[in-house]
């Protein structure tokens, strides 16, 4: 969404677990810590509220959704559910959800055949980020351009390291590993092979450290890391 010039939308459900305190842990992390990230002039974070027609279209989607929508969720408690919220607040908003693939709460076809028959829209609203990735970068230069931006999640900081290519190889190993976990199989693949068509390693890694550099993104993810070691930290010391 960054490359793109846009801010990630957070809806007003998915905010809510975000800065919802769950178990002892959380209690000691910090409990403004994501509203601080939100809150800061670079974040790549947008925090649209729903006005009182879009509430309203909110819960008449909600409510046409059936238990073949949320696989695993009980019938009784769809309309209770969180899952089914965040969809419906993000149909009202009119934002696409991109899942990965390890999610198994969501049958994405029941879904958007749903979404269909209330507003008329053909295209998938809800899809994972897997095939969202390789829609968005499907080949060429544009390939190229998926691999810098992968690699500047892992690039080390221009002022600590050098970055050689066997070592920035190794990185995206580690990385494909993560993804591969996550669902993103197909990107993962895409990635190994563009690598090896890459006819300047060197020169797309120093893209890739100059666009972790500049990324409001990633520095929001690093804060967000610093923040979740100190409150583990605080709670290890009392223990």
């Amino acid at each position: 969404m960054e490359q793109a010039g846009r801010k990630t939308v957070i809806v007003p459900e998915v905010w809510r677990e975000l800065t919802q305190s769950r178990g002892p842990a959380a209690r000691e992390y910090p409990k403004d810590a994501w509203r601080r990230l939100a809150e800061r002039p670079d974040s790549p974070f947008a925090l649209p509220g729903l006005s009182e027609e879009q509430e309203e279209a909110a819960y008449d989607i909600w409510s046409k959704f059936t238990s073949a929508c949320f696989p695993g969720v009980h019938p009784s408690t769809i309309h209770t559910h969180s899952d089914a919220l965040v969809v419906s607040q993000s149909l009202a908003l009119g934002t696409d959800i991109l899942v990965t693939g390890d999610v198994r709460t969501i049958d994405h076809y029941e879904i958007n055949l749903i979404v269909r028959q209330i507003l008329g829209r053909n295209a998938p609203f809800v899809t994972t980020l897997d095939q969202a990735l390789c829609n968005a970068y499907p080949g060429g230069q544009a390939a190229e351009q998926l691999l810098t931006m992968a690699m500047s999640t892992v690039a080390p900081p221009a002022d600590e390291s050098e970055w050689d290519v066997d070592g920035a190889h190794q990185d995206l190993s580690e990385l494909r590993r993560a993804m591969v976990g996550a669902g993103l199989t197909v990107t993962a693949q895409r990635l190994d092979v563009r690598w090896d068509e890459c006819r300047d390693l060197a020169a797309m890694l120093e893209k890739a450290r100059a666009m972790a550099e500049q990324s409001h993104a990633l520095l929001c993810e690093r804060l967000r890391a610093e923040m979740h070691r100190a409150g583990l930290a605080a709670i290890k010391g009392k223990n």
